[in-house]
């Protein structure tokens, strides 16, 4: 049977999505609630992959074996929410579905059934690694930009390299996306805020600006 540590290891060294897929039912086996992401098709001209997929390629769009193994979690449960949120657009002829309040829902849904059946089975989370893993997923969809205080926001919730590797997470999941305009722009701005960029602000903010 697969364990937490073996599915970690997975995600972090997997080259390939087959890598990661031809394991899927190892992994539901350690984390139930994945099932639902199977097949699940996203109806959203956006997304060129179903759920499950999706989430494979954001997982595989991370930098290999980092040090932070709960990024790679947080990769693979980002949107485990989508299917309770599912709805239709309002704007006449608008024929995607769309997903609104996804990331809080799947952070509920990784606080309140994943860690739970995780502990169950004997496979404990540090409250550091608990808390990261859910500010992982609750922002990983935040919208963001290179202002002062869009950084600030984030310092009161979590240290500036977790910050940091929430923006890389969001380059991973915009990077699973088809490459329309709106998406190349936030891997952009994810991006910068990753680097050099968000360091120089997080520097302005430390002088007190």
């Amino acid at each position: 049977m697969m364990t937490l540590e073996d599915m970690i290891h997975l995600l972090k060294n997997s080259k390939t999505s087959d890598e990661i897929d031809e394991k899927r039912e190892d992994i539901a086996s350690v984390i139930p609630a994945a099932r639902e992401m199977f097949g699940y098709d996203q109806m959203n001209a956006a997304h060129q992959y179903d759920l499950w997929l999706h989430c494979v390629n954001t997982v595989l769009n991370l930098p290999e074996n980092l040090d932070d193994d709960m990024l790679y979690l947080a990769a693979l449960l980002h949107d485990i929410g989508k299917p309770e949120c599912r709805c239709q657009g309002s704007k006449p002829g608008d024929t995607n579905m769309h997903y609104y309040g996804h990331p809080a829902k799947s952070m509920e849904i990784v606080r309140d059934i994943v860690i739970p059946e995780l502990d169950r089975q004997g496979f404990h989370l540090g409250f550091e690694d608990r808390e990261r893993l859910l500010y992982y997923v609750a922002y990983h969809d935040d919208h963001v930009s290179l202002r002062l205080g869009h950084l600030r926001r984030h310092l009161q919730m979590a240290d500036f390299e977790e910050f940091q590797k929430l923006m890389l997470l969001q380059v991973a999941d915009a990077k699973a996306h088809v490459q329309i305009p709106v998406v190349v722009q936030r891997i952009t701005i994810c991006g910068a805020l990753a680097g050099e960029e968000g360091a120089e602000l997080y520097r302005r903010i430390l002088a007190g600006e």
